[in-house]
Parts: C-alpha cells; sequence; structure tokens
C-alpha cells in the first residue's frame, strides 16, 4: 500500500498548488492530511477570538471551500477511490496558533467556536470521503450540520487500511490542556477516553504495523511528559510510525525505547502550500509517501518533487 501525507496549506494566499499534482504522479492508494489545511486566524480580521459564532461559521465554511475549490486538490481528491482520503486538524484549523480546548475557560467562552470547528472538520471528511461530489460539502454556514448544540467531540477512528496495517487518527486540540501554571500531572494532550480506545485498537493488533497520524510534531508534545510516556509505551511493544506535520520542513526522527524495545520511528511532512513562517519566508511545497511492503517500510519526503529524506523500515526488527 502506498500512503500519501502532507500539511499545512494556506488556499486564500496560495492558490496555486502543484504538490497535488506531484502526489497525483506517485499513484497513491491512499492520502493522509495531517492539518493546518485552513488557517482560521491568518489574515483574518477581525480575529477568530473576537468573532462572534455566526461569523466564525461563516469564516470557517469560506475557508474549507476555497480548499475544496481548489482545482488541483479536487482533481487529486476526486480520482482517489471513494473512501480513501482522511484528515485531521491541528491548532489553525482547530481555532487558532497554539489553541488548547481542555481548558475550562476556553469551554466556557469559545465553546461555540469549537463545536463549529469540529462541525466544520466532519463536514469536510464527509466531502472527501464522497471525493469531493457536488452537494458533499454544506452550501453555506447556515447548514444545520454546522449547528448542532450537542456537536459529539471529533471523532477518533482507528482504521484498518489492511491485514497488519493500522491507521490511528488522533485528535491532539480537543483535549489539550494549557502548560502554564498547569502541574505536569494535569496535562494532556489526548484525555483519557481516546487514549484509552486507542490503546485497545494497538492490543488487538499487536503484530501490525500501526500508523500515528498527529497534527503536532513528537517535539510539540514534550511538555505533556505522561502522554509522551503513554505513546512510547505503546510503541515499545508495538510497531509505530508517527506522521506528523506543523512545522513546514519535512524531518525523519526516531526515538528509542532501550534495550530489546522497539523505538517510535517519526516521518514529518509539512507545508504543502505556505511559506516558511506561514505569509513571509521561502514557498514550502513538501509532500511524504510511505510504502508498506510484506518485509519493509519505505518512507520518501519530497521538497518540491524532488526526493529530500528517505528512510527503510524493517518490518521484523523495526530498526532501519
Amino acid at each position: 500500500m502506498r500512503i500519501a501525507f502532507a500539511s499545512c496549506v494556506f488556499t486564500a494566499l496560495y492558490p496555486q498548488q502543484p504538490v497535488w499534482d506531484w502526489i497525483a504522479a506517485q499513484q497513491p492508494d491512499r492520502l493522509l492530511l495531517l492539518g493546518d489545511l485552513t488557517y482560521f486566524d491568518i489574515d483574518s480580521a477581525p480575529h477568530p477570538r473576537d468573532m462572534p459564532d455566526w461569523a466564525f461559521a461563516q469564516h470557517i465554511h469560506q475557508r474549507y471551500a476555497e480548499l475544496i475549490a481548489q482545482p488541483q486538490f479536487a482533481g487529486l481528491v476526486g480520482a482517489m477511490p471513494p473512501g480513501t482520503v482522511d484528515a485531521i486538524w491541528d491548532d489553525h484549523d482547530f481555532l487558532w496558533n497554539d489553541a488548547t480546548g481542555g481548558d475550562q475557560n476556553m469551554r466556557v467562552v469559545h465553546g461555540g467556536k469549537m463545536r463549529l470547528a469540529t462541525a466544520g472538520l466532519e463536514a469536510f471528511r464527509t466531502a472527501l470521503q464522497q471525493q469531493l461530489a457536488a452537494g458533499s460539502f454544506p452550501p453555506d454556514a447556515g447548514d444545520p450540520s454546522f449547528w448542532n448544540m450537542n456537536q459529539p467531540p471529533l471523532n477518533t477512528p482507528s482504521l484498518q487500511l489492511e491485514p497488519g496495517l493500522w491507521l490511528h487518527l488522533s485528535d491532539g486540540r480537543t483535549h489539550r490542556t494549557s502548560t502554564f501554571l498547569v502541574a505536569e500531572s494535569k496535562r494532556t494532550i489526548f484525555g483519557d477516553a481516546q487514549k484509552t480506545a486507542f490503546a485497545q485498537a494497538f492490543a488487538n493488533a499487536p503484530q501490525a504495523v500501526h500508523l500515528w497520524a498527529s497534527g503536532s510534531t513528537m517535539a510539540g508534545y514534550q511538555h505533556y511528559m505522561k502522554d509522551v510516556a503513554w505513546l512510547m509505551g505503546l510503541a515499545s511493544q508495538q510497531r509505530v510510525l508517527m506522521l506528523s506535520g506543523d512545522i513546514h520542513r519535512n524531518a525523519l526522527d526516531a526515538f528509542t525505547n532501550g534495550p530489546n524495545r522497539f523505538p517510535l520511528h517519526e516521518a514529518t511532512s509539512s507545508g504543502a502550500a505556505i511559506k516558511d513562517a506561514v505569509v513571509a519566508g521561502a514557498v514550502r511545497q513538501n509532500f511524504g509517501i510511505v510504502d508498506v511492503g510484506p518485509q519493509q517500510i519505505d518512507i520518501s519526503l519530497f521538497n518540491r518533487n524532488r526526493l529530500e529524506l528517505s528512510r527503510t523500515i524493517f518490518r521484523q526488527t523495526w530498526l532501519p
């Protein structure tokens, strides 16, 4: 199976996005979008935190509609088999930069926006599953799908892609607490319910390769050591490859669990259609490819359609 992955796309400022054509040429079986696809808080006046809920709903609908209408993106998604495109979020399509939804004051003050952002991503996911067919995304921000006052948290499924291969779509924003004046013991990225469900999914497939989809990188987890220890504990006994975004560059990393334990590998591809600092610096046009074979996993990270970084991981030993 060949899986393409990418993150960090700002269609409003970067309408030309050749990265999707380059991905299409790789003929992936699956496409994974790792967040920061809309940038609600950039090039926006007023700032989303100052918008009433109706204005925020219109704003997020417009940002998703712009991406859906981007010809190269729409062409790629439309050519993918139905149900093979998945998306998660990070801070810029959750609320704004570094937003954390797990704090009581955020739930009280911005709970309406969190519900709307969740509904927006779920609607976008539905449209992706339907290959962006006409009518698959709500026509306007007043659609009832945006206004469920009992909107459940973002769905975080574990998907079996083929025998021996699982994809876990994490939510690193809804339950994330801030770190300022918050004791280490009370910090979390994922929350207990999400961790329990994922741990069970891992346990149900002990010999499989597990792809952990994350908006943040492992470096972005470092102020949340309880959750880091939890994920590393899973990885010590299971074959885990973390696919991440956020940082506007490509990177490969690995984290050891000690002797006779599996390491956790990480492949990051960020900056599909963005600049270094979103609106300043060099234009980034990055994407990644993971080829999953019976004996090995081959990771290829591309910069402007040129291979930049690569790694092979052997399934038996889970080592390069």
